[in-house]
């Protein structure tokens, strides 16, 4: 039987996302959640602890683009502007192909997310990262490098599994330019991002997730579910959580000849 873990990205990221994650992984609707470490409370934290089972993972979402660091800005000045915050996505690569960030700070404020998840009584079964930098090209292969010194034993595979856009195009040359760098790691041998691009529906799963089971035994459904949306985000949140709080996903996924699993599974 194919196995499909259905994570939802951006844990702690705002309160809208945290409790829709908090609600779904309470009533069995995901298998999955990966944590903004940077972003969380404490009692978010606290919150999620209590639902942690073979059945509900949690892991990192490796944040190095979006807010201030964990570790003090003065110990990581190459990853962080003037104002103490995180560069851009485009702006952290551009530094890293310049050779302008320190492999050492990057590993300083992975150890100090990891440790912050640890200490608050969770364990990380997995890591993806916030805007997938760790599949980007030359800097994702680091970023994995450090994840397996630090010991983490699963990632996301990035494959963009039945994305024809512009953008899914790119997703694929990023994730060939990493394939070498994931080796070591357990991973699902692909990825559904479906409604990353459209609003969930049972039409969107069901054509994502049969693409994806083409291509491998056990996929992940990346989602970001929210009882509201995020301004100036893309994303469509509200869909995404009405849709996995309706239950009709695991119906479908019966039909598709598939079962839910946590991270703890692969």
């Amino acid at each position: 039987m194919k196995k499909l873990i259905i994570n939802c990205d951006d844990f702690g990221w705002d309160a809208p996302a945290t409790q829709a994650i908090l609600e779904l992984g309470a009533a069995g609707r995901v298998s999955s959640t990966t944590v903004m470490a940077n972003f969380a409370t404490a009692a978010d934290l606290r919150a999620l602890a209590g639902l942690v089972s073979p059945a509900f993972s949690v892991g990192l979402h490796l944040t190095l683009n979006a807010g201030p660091p964990l570790s003090a800005a003065s110990a990581v000045p190459s990853l962080v502007d003037a104002d103490g915050q995180f560069y851009s996505s485009s702006q952290l690569w551009q530094r890293y192909l310049r050779g302008q960030v320190r492999r050492q700070e990057l590993k300083t404020e992975v150890v100090a997310q990891l440790r912050r998840l640890v200490a608050a009584g969770l364990a990380p079964t997995h890591a993806d990262s916030h805007q997938h930098l760790h599949q980007y090209p030359l800097l994702g292969p680091a970023l994995l490098g450090i994840l397996r010194e630090l010991g983490v034993g699963r990632v996301r595979r990035l494959t963009a599994a039945g994305r024809l856009d512009g953008r899914g195009l790119v997703l694929r040359a990023f994730a060939a330019s990493s394939r070498q760098a994931l080796g070591p790691f357990a991973t699902p041998g692909a990825l559904v991002s479906t409604f990353s691009t459209e609003p969930a529906s049972a039409a969107g799963f069901r054509r994502g997730v049969a693409a994806a089971f083409r291509q491998a035994e056990v996929v992940e459904f990346m989602s970001h579910p929210g009882l509201s949306e995020r301004p100036g985000s893309p994303l469509m949140r509200v869909p995404e959580y009405e849709f996995w709080r309706g239950g009709q996903a695991l119906g479908l996924l019966r039909e598709l000849g598939g079962e839910l699993v946590s991270y703890a599974a692969l």
